[in-house]
Order: structure tokens, then sequence, then C-alpha cells
């Protein structure tokens, strides 16, 4: 999921412009309160007041001490009697000490009447000084707000995460996916229906293979009346004929039934070890003498390995058999190795038979999906590669088929060995 289309990196990239928009306007808010940005504004009546002001005072010191006293500010009043300098606090001081120890005051300076001198040293604690620890808490307070908030909101959001898991899991084909419900609002709404449709889904599944599996178990009693009946006609054509579709029809049953007995995991009980290089040499010698034939890369010595042998043995030949069937004239043998390491074995076929495209892969793990006919893919039922499916992954392993538009089809087979018996 990129950053640009990701609903909640949007979020996150809108929720810090709000925190960074909230902290400037505390920021200018302050200043505003504190007189700096509208200092200006306030010049020209600060002038006339301080006019004012120096009328009242004359040329008396003590009046000017009371003025000092009354508004917290320093006082310099010079007439033809002396200079006198008063502090805030009504002391007497020196002009250098008020220039000194209050030089960021608002100094106003207003001329009086025979040479006297007016000069105020108003307090100005915003103009110039250090952001107050106040404001430092205010910016704080906002981003632990901004900060809650963000959270409380990806909290709100999370469904959604778990709905956008929950649709990749099902487009993977894993129908067993509920995404949690936590919520009555409209996302939870839409998390209930995902989980209905799946639990339908996988239940209209479940009843087309267990329809499939109940037809098949049924049809073997009328297959085997058949067989005996069909022993009792005289030799010929038709006889021929018939014994080959009743052939073909068991073959359906038994791997309809098969599919049915992995699906529900009683594979399992089979499980024991083998020697898997003997199994692929014996599932091999049922294609001798089938064109392109059978070329094998399997090592001499025995391959170790616990599972159900006699599926094992289904899976390979029904690899085989597809890609001897969809063999050219002119096609290379097929090739059947088997590798190994410590933790998994890798069984891979290799043909170079007619190939199929990318979509066409995607789809031919389903159960009953024949290809293009145009293409050659017109025999069988479409069941055998979803039952090598099935079989790998009673074993919990992996199918992977690497297709191609023009010649060849690679499969390849991972199987943990993770289980063994003592």
């Amino acid at each position: 999921m990129s950053g640009s289309s990701s609903l909640f990196s949007r979020f996150a990239a809108s929720t810090a412009l709000l925190a960074m928009a909230i902290v400037v306007l505390a920021f200018v808010s302050f200043h505003a309160i504190r007189g700096d940005i509208f200092y200006e504004s306030f010049e020209s009546p600060l002038d006339e007041w301080s006019i004012f002001v120096a009328g009242r005072i004359g040329d008396d010191p003590e009046i000017a001490r009371q003025v000092a006293l009354n508004h917290n500010m320093g006082v310099v009043l010079t007439t033809n009697s002396g200079t006198f300098a008063i502090g805030p606090d009504g002391s007497d001081v020196t002009p250098e000490y008020l220039q000194e120890n209050f030089p960021n005051a608002r100094t106003i300076v207003v001329e009086g009447h025979f040479g006297s001198q007016y000069t105020f040293h108003l307090p100005s604690a915003g103009r110039g000084s250090r952001i107050s620890p106040g404001l430092w808490g205010l910016i704080a307070g906002l981003l632990i707000i901004v900060a809650v908030t963000y959270v409380v909101q990806l909290s709100q959001l999370r469904p959604l995460r778990w709905l956008q898991e929950g649709v990749e899991k099902v487009s993977e084909g894993d129908l067993t996916t509920r995404v949690p419900v936590v919520r009555m609002d409209e996302v939870g709404q839409v998390g209930r229906a995902f989980n209905r449709m799946t639990e339908r889904v996988q239940q209209m599944l479940d009843d087309h293979d267990r329809l499939m599996a109940d037809v098949s178990h049924e049809l073997r009693s009328p297959l085997a009346r058949m067989k005996v009946a069909l022993e009792m006609m005289p030799e010929g054509n038709k006889r021929d004929q018939i014994a080959a579709d009743i052939r073909e029809m068991e073959s359906l049953t038994s791997a309809l039934l098969e599919r049915e007995r992995i699906k529900h995991n009683t594979a399992q009980q089979n499980f024991a070890d083998f020697d898997v290089a003997a199994t692929l040499r014996d599932a091999a010698r049922a294609f001798d003498g089938r064109e392109p034939g059978v070329r094998l890369a399997l090592a001499a010595e025995p391959m170790k390995f616990y599972g159900d042998e006699d599926l094992l043995r289904v899976m390979v030949q029904n690899l085989l058999d597809n890609a001897l069937k969809f063999s050219l004239e002119d096609s290379a043998e097929v090739q059947l190795a088997l590798s190994q390491d410590n933790d998994e074995i890798q069984i891979t076929v290799v043909d170079d038979g007619r190939g199929i495209s990318a979509d066409d892969a995607n789809r031919v793990m389903e159960a009953f999906v024949k290809l293009d006919p145009s293409r050659g893919h017109r025999s069988g039922y479409g069941l055998g590669l979803n039952l090598c499916q099935r079989i790998v992954e009673a074993h919990g392993g992996e199918i992977d088929l690497q297709a191609s538009e023009g010649r060849g089809t690679t499969v390849s087979v991972t199987l943990p060995r993770v289980k063994q018996s003592a």
C-alpha cells in the first residue's frame, strides 16, 4: 500500500498539519495577548498618555514618585533643579540603573516647559523576552491533545485495515477468514456483511463438494452392478466401449471421493515414514512407453519423508499425466526431479509441451476448470491439478505453476519435513 494512496498516510499528514496550525495559532494568540504584535497600535495612545502624565508631574519629584509606584514604571525627571530617577518601587535610583535593569522597557521621552524632560520606562515583559513557561505548557498541551486525537482516530479506522486484510485473504482462496466486529457503526456493518458473505460462500462450496462426494459414493454401487453385468456380455467392440466408459466413471468418482477425504483431513491418518525417491520412481514407472517419455533426476540414496505415500504417488502421477498429455510430437522428455534441504523437499515436473497463459495458470488449480479446447486441452475432468493442490495442502506444502505462453510448463511442489515418526 503506497503512501500516496493510503488513507492512513493521508490521515497522518492531515493530523500533522492540524497540529502545526494549532501550535502556530496558539503562539500568535499568546503574543497578541501580551501586546507584542499590536505594539505599534498602542504607540499613539501611549504618547498622549505620557504627555498628560508629564503635565501632572510638573516639577514635583514626589508626584513623579507616586506615578512610578501607581504604574509600576521607572520615571526620570529633569528640571532646572536637577535630575531625579525613581524606580518602579518608588526608590531613588540613577538613570543608568533604569537602563541597565530594564533593557526591554518601552521608553517614552516627553519634553516639558522651560527645559524640563520626562522619561518614562514602561514595563514590557512580552516584547523581546523569551518564551515563557506558560507558552511552552500551552504548546505541550495542544500537542498532547492532537496525539490523543490521532490515536483515537486510528482506533476508529482499524476495522478498515482488518477488512482490507480479510479481502486479501479471501482473494487468495481462504474462505475461513473472518474480520473482527467491535463496533455497531457503518464500518461494523460492513464487517458483519463481509463475514456473512464469506460464511455463505464457504457453505455453498461445502454443499457443492458434499453433493459431488455423495453422488460419487452412490454411483459406486451401480458401477459395481454394471461391471458384473458386463462380464456376462459377449466379447466385442460394444463390450470394450462399455468397459472403457465404466473405467472412466470409476476414475471420476474415485477422484471426487479422494478430494473429499483430503478436505476433511482424514488423509493424515495414513501418514508414515517412507522413501519418497522410491515412490517417485514407482509413480514414473506407470508411464513407461508413453511418448515423449519421463526422465528422472533423483538421487540414488533413499530420501525419508513423513506423509501419505499413496497420496503423494497420486499427485506425482497426475502431474506426469498432465505433462505427457499436453506434450507435442517434437517435445523433449518430461523431467521429474527431487531435491531436499534440512527443512523441506521439492518435487519438480518440467515439460516441453503446450504452454498456458498467466491468467489460465491462476485458474487451472480450481476444480472442474478445463482450459481452451483450441489449445489442445480437451480431455480430463478438470480435477487433476485441484486434487494435487489439496494433497499438497494436506501435507502443509505449496504448489507453484510457472506457465509460458509458448512452450513448456514447470510445476514445483514444496513439502515441509517438520514431523517424522520415531
